[in-house]
């Protein structure tokens, strides 16, 4: 598919691009061998702040032939911050937006039948970002022990003046674990492939079926 791919998904950097596909197709929706024609279009930004900049969301829901548009961000210290500034974009197009962003994300309809979604990382409600949900997906009873292993090692590096952002913790996290797998230091969608992180946890549920029913598949 061309560019004008009538399904899309913003996200807040190349980071989110890799692994959604890997994440999704696991579960069993066909995704594609080349990104030209992948069954969803997703576009990167950046930073969550070139996303929600002005005009940016707007004028995606106004693209010529769209059916459905997908919204995929960090809550990092601030879910219902997000969740106010993603609605204010999207309320031209959608005026009946709830208050509270739904548990599950949002999916919605407007009279033209566009379809809005909406997923704040990790899960609609909780602080947090993308890191935060695959660690999530670390199930076996044996890598959540080297998981707390990692959390230990890090509170020894912050003790000797190691200097990572407090947003940051998630990711610090993350890839300490994955340092300590086979192989070691593997990026997030990678990890995914291999199966290091557990694609198909119970975990990653809700956020499959939020995609499913934004796209249709």
């Amino acid at each position: 598919m061309s560019r004008r791919n009538p399904l899309r998904l913003l996200v807040e950097g190349d980071e989110d691009k890799r692994v959604i596909p890997n994440l999704v197709e696991a579960n069993g929706v066909a995704w594609s061998d080349t990104a030209a024609d992948a069954i969803v279009l997703i576009e990167a930004f950046d930073g969550v702040e070139r996303l929600l900049a002005p005009g940016v969301i707007e004028t995606e829901l106004k693209q010529s032939g769209l059916r459905a548009l997908g919204i995929l961000i960090d809550a990092n210290g601030d879910c219902e911050n997000r969740w106010n500034r993603v609605r204010t974009r999207c309320t031209q197009a959608f005026s009946d937006l709830p208050s509270v962003l739904p548990r599950e994300g949002l999916v919605a309809t407007n009279v033209d039948g566009l379809r809005l979604g909406v997923w704040i990382m990790p899960d609609n409600h909780s602080s947090g970002m993308i890191e935060t949900f695959l660690s999530h997906l670390i199930t076996s009873p044996t890598e959540s022990a080297v998981l707390e292993l990692a959390k230990q090692a890090m509170d020894d590096a912050r003790d000797a003046g190691a200097s990572w952002k407090d947003a940051h913790e998630a990711k610090a996290l993350i890839h300490t674990w994955l340092a300590w797998q086979d192989p070691p230091g593997q990026q997030l969608h990678l990890a995914l492939l291999q199966r290091i992180l557990n694609p198909l946890s119970p975990k990653s549920k809700d956020f499959i079926d939020w995609f499913r029913k934004l796209y249709q598949v």
